[in-house]
């Protein structure tokens, strides 16, 4: 299977199911709001589009982000539960193929055309030392794994963020007062909101609002880029996340508020000296250090600290977005006293000590992803991975998964997370300052010590990273939603398949009227001669590139029942190419170019069949 769309390979190899799609009503007549898809399921699947913030949309704007509903039920109404549908988006054209065709393709060869766009993947986001900002899909080949150039930010960024609500990244430029988004993963950047007191921190907010931390305020802003709420705090003000609904803004002097996330209601007002400079937020509450001991100050009674059993004398703390752990690092109380570091895990629903262990140095990033922490270290060249669900056993599972990385003779300090999570797994991408090699470390304590996935990138090295994991998110029994954007005008079409015995649906998407994009590239395959036992393909690429005079084509070819997978050349030959003869086994194949081709054209399905005609001479 290619590296190109390992997302995609659980439910695209299972098969391929036959669907009728809807159309536009012909002038004068009610549109079909109905869609009906065809499948041994028997499933209706009907789409609309929407804004960021849920109101209806008539027409998908070009280079806007915007939501995108999916609904499957049965026959008679009545939701139906599926699980993992995969869609994506193609845009239609003169040369582009069927939808069965296109869906067939992809389930085999995990690949979409290059003009398609996936509803759910992986865009990284890499900062290098020269302030230049590269967007990469790292599943692409390696030679076209940039996906959106090299990006100079003209400054030092600040608050470099992926906001999945808007489909951006987000930074701030605090020596010019203003805040860029840059549209993931093909666009390129614009200033979302400019007259700014050294923005530096941003978190992302519902319906496409976001976050930002200045020198002396904490300021929510639409998507627009409009402020919203402008609020006073001594600065710099310093933002924690507070679980999915929940924001805390810290001030210099210690003081506090806890706001909504989306309307900045506040929940709790903290007072001078309340929170240390060493805090986390949860929820309901706010874990912080003052003198020498961890305390938490619920939102509701926020002047009466809470003290947390922890053996040692804190020095650092974490918290998970659902309130329910915390990772503390700490030292013996007495400085004088030799000994190792402490981590210890705390279960906030009881406040009490339910795992801990000695640390060979303080940890340099945390995540805390459901039942999983992840940790790496400034000198360690490993994740370690502490498995939380274990404790019903009676101990956390903890393991080591060893990372590549540079030549420690050469070190490059890290300007923003080197550690990412990829939700809704639960796992993180991980690279290690001055490396090009991006790992995916899974949870899970009886695993192995090597990472689950190991990609290397071209460029120079990262010192800040950042994932946007695209989803199809459920919203309920039979209903799912995700974010897409369009790059370019003309029409497009969803197409979403539930896998073997399943159901294949073809949705159009009304998109605003602008000027048809030129056709896709698109490959043509027919038989074209047999001979003891083998058989050639004559080839022809439409709407591609001129080849050079004499350059041999490399092209794939995949069985549509998975038993067959290679990589054939082909030769020019007048207009087109023709292969070396090979054998294979009768049956439909999928025609691509080979890893490594800039273009990436629709598939071709050829009938390799001994009842198939061969091309007319």
């Amino acid at each position: 299977m290619p590296a190109v769309s390992r997302w995609f390979a659980p439910v695209l190899l299972l098969g391929a199911v036959a669907a009728a799609g809807w159309g536009r009503a012909a002038d004068g007549e009610e549109p079909d709001a109905s869609v009906a898809a065809l499948g041994t399921a028997g499933l209706a699947v009907t789409a609309e589009i929407a804004e960021l913030d849920g109101s209806p949309l008539a027409e998908a704007r070009i280079g806007t982000p915007f939501r995108i509903r999916l609904d499957f039920r049965d026959p008679a109404g009545g939701a139906r539960p599926v699980t993992s549908p995969v869609a994506w988006l193609r845009p239609l054209g003169p040369t582009a193929s069927t939808c069965q065709d296109s869906a067939r393709a992809a389930r085999v060869t995990g690949r979409l055309s290059g003009d398609d766009v996936p509803l759910a993947g992986l865009s990284l986001v890499t900062l290098d030392e020269a302030n230049r900002v590269a967007v990469v899909d790292p599943h692409r080949p390696a030679a076209s794994r940039i996906v959106a150039g090299i990006v100079p930010m003209e400054g030092r960024p600040a608050g470099f963020a992926v906001h999945p609500g808007r489909g951006e990244l987000i930074y701030g430029r605090p020596d010019r007062g203003d805040v860029v988004a840059l549209p993931l993963p093909w666009g390129r950047p614009s200033v979302l909101a400019s007259g700014l007191a050294g923005p530096h921190a941003i978190l992302p907010a519902p319906a496409g609002r976001l976050w930002l931390a200045e020198d002396e305020h904490v300021r929510l802003l639409d998507r627009t880029g409009a402020t919203l709420h402008r609020l006073p705090l001594p600065g710099p003000v310093v933002l924690h996340e507070a679980g999915p609904g929940r924001v805390l803004a810290a001030g210099r002097d210690g003081s506090g508020l806890m706001l909504d996330r989306g309307t900045a209601e506040a929940v709790a007002r903290f007072a001078p000296g309340t929170i240390g400079p060493v805090a986390a937020a949860t929820p309901a509450a706010v874990l912080t250090i003052r003198d020498g001991r961890l305390v938490r100050l619920y939102a509701d009674a926020p002047d009466r600290p809470d003290a947390l059993d922890v053996p040692g004398a804190p020095l650092a703390v974490r918290a998970d977005a659902a309130g329910r752990w915390a990772l503390v690092l700490s030292r013996p109380l007495a400085r004088s006293a030799a000994g190792p570091l402490a981590l210890d895990i705390l279960d906030l629903t009881t406040g009490r000590r339910v795992h801990g262990f000695e640390a060979p140095e303080p940890f340099d990033e945390a995540v805390l992803l459901g039942a999983a922490i992840f940790l790496t270290w400034p000198t360690r060249p490993v994740v370690t991975v502490i498995d939380l669900a274990a404790l019903k056993d009676g101990d956390a599972a903890v393991r080591d998964v060893r990372l590549g990385g540079p030549d420690e003779s050469h070190p490059v300090p890290r300007r923003g997370p080197m550690m990412a999570p990829l939700s809704p797994l639960s796992a993180v991408a991980v690279m290690r300052p001055g490396g090009r090699v991006l790992q995916t470390v899974l949870a899970g304590g009886g695993l192995s010590s090597a990472p689950a996935q190991a990609i290397a990138l071209k460029g120079d090295p990262p010192v800040a990273l950042a994932a946007y994991p695209r989803s199809l998110v459920s919203q309920g029994e039979g209903r799912f939603e995700a974010t897409a954007r369009l790059p370019h005008g003309g029409r497009w079409e969803l197409v979403t398949t539930t896998g073997i015995g399943g159901t294949t649906a073809c949705l159009p998407i009304p998109v605003e009227v602008t000027a048809e994009p030129p056709p896709a590239p698109r490959l043509d395959a027919e038989i074209g001669t047999r001979a003891g036992g083998t058989v050639t393909l004559a080839i022809r690429l439409r709407g591609g590139i001129p080849a050079k005079p004499g350059a041999v084509l490399r092209i794939r070819l995949a069985a549509l029942d998975g038993s067959d997978i290679r990589d054939v050349a082909a030769d020019p030959l007048g207009e087109g190419y023709v292969t070396t003869p090979f054998a294979a086994s009768p049956g439909l194949y999928a025609v691509s170019l080979a890893d490594g081709s800039p273009l990436r054209p629709d598939p071709a399905i050829v009938d390799l069949r001994p009842t198939a005609p061969e091309a007319g001479r």
